[in-house]
């Protein structure tokens, strides 16, 4: 199994305001209750071969889309009755076509799918037909009509449809901004994202026989919660957080006695993509701690947050990557002020935690059982 992985990095939000906790509670908080269920897809073969990275949950966290890559469409899993509710058509060619890879979408209110990809900023119906094409590399040209920078993320303003909220990277300086669109003027603010220099000691540049081939180095998250938008790294153990109509950040950082501050390890510069090097960095990277993205639980007011560290052999994949044998797994619970409530250690969970959301106060981590689409369901206690 081929999985494909977005490798962006984190950048410090300038004009912020910075809070740091020093937490010292006791770490055996939490308990958790665990059960798996398997989703009936009846006699379809759900696109399972990059782990739902391509998914997203409708606002009422009744259903998920999985975009399929692959052969461009996407299912719509019913999480209500736990099955395959319908195939969505999407083209590739046409007035309703798509590209292949696309970068993200999102559900909107009105249930059509907002996709985005450089230059490719349009909305569909749940049949496959186009509803408009927003346009946004005309609404900022100077900004949008090139493919060095790149449309990560979008959050739809909930109490106003016509406010558009985009995460950027620009590539050739490895640097995030955001554009705060108003649809109905056609006018945008800049917030720019401009350094966080610190995240540059975890990048890696890799090269083949001398020359640069890509990059590896820390990932970043980001999540619409109410009126916030969060922002994290999964190599420092903090958030930034934007308030709908604010035009600047604040962060909130912690320093706990089981996960620390940040990441340790620090990588090379650079490594031979050739030799295995690089194969090498990330496995010591990943044995180190990975702080995973934050999801909101709406109906204790909660967030969660799951970070792992991996241990490894030397048995590896067929493409060269070491294989983890298994992962300590932790928990960090929040109040919708971010102050950390309860941490832990969750021994019932072995492996790191693949795509997962929370749906009627638990957390559902995606699991792959012989093809099958399941999910393990994590119900928290204190």
């Amino acid at each position: 199994m081929k999985v494909r992985f977005l490798l962006p990095f984190l950048v410090l939000l300038a004009s912020c305001s910075t809070e740091k906790t020093q937490s010292e509670g006791p770490a055996d908080q939490i308990t958790v209750s665990l059960d798996t269920v398997l989703v009936d897809s009846g006699d379809e073969f759900l696109f399972l071969k990059d782990n739902l990275f391509m998914a997203e949950l409708s606002p009422d966290k009744s259903y998920l889309i999985n975009f399929n890559r692959q052969d461009v469409g996407a299912e719509r899993i019913d999480l209500n009755n736990l099955k395959l509710d319908q195939i969505i058509p999407l083209e590739k060619d046409g007035p309703n076509g798509i590209p292949q890879y696309v970068s993200s979408f999102l559900i909107t209110p009105e249930e059509n799918i907002f996709i985005w990809n450089y230059r490719f900023y349009k909305i569909f119906d749940q049949q496959g037909q186009l509803v408009e094409d927003l346009e946004l590399e005309k609404l900022a040209p100077e900004l949008l009509e090139s493919s060095e920078i790149y449309p990560s993320k979008f959050f739809q303003d909930p109490k106003n449809p016509s406010r558009l909220v985009g995460l950027f990277i620009k590539w050739e300086e490895n640097s995030y901004f955001m554009l705060d669109f108003d649809l109905e003027s056609g006018e945008y603010t800049e917030i720019p994202i401009p350094g966080l220099d610190k995240t540059s000691d975890y990048r890696v540049d890799i090269v083949y026989d001398g020359n640069m081939a890509g990059s590896y180095g820390p990932g970043v998250y980001s999540l619409l919660a109410g009126n916030k938008i969060l922002i994290s790294s999964n190599t420092f153990n903090e958030v930034q957080m934007l308030e709908m109509g604010a035009d600047s950040l604040s962060v909130k950082s912690w320093d706990t006695p089981l996960l620390g501050a940040k990441r340790a390890y620090l990588p090379p510069k650079q490594a031979d993509g050739k030799t295995g090097e690089i194969e090498e960095v990330v496995k010591k990277a990943d044995s180190d701690f990975t702080y995973g993205p934050f999801t909101w639980d709406s109906e204790n007011n909660r967030f969660y947050r799951f970070s792992y560290k991996s241990y490894f052999e030397e048995e590896k994949d067929e493409y060269g990557r070491y294989i983890a044998t298994r992962s300590d797994v932790f928990l960090s619970v929040f109040d919708e002020d971010l102050e950390l409530i309860a941490e832990a250690l969750i021994p019932e969970l072995t492996q790191k935690p693949k795509k997962h959301f929370v749906k009627d106060g638990k957390i559902w981590i995606y699991e792959n059982m012989d093809d099958e689409l399941a999910f393990v369901r994590v119900e928290v206690a204190f």
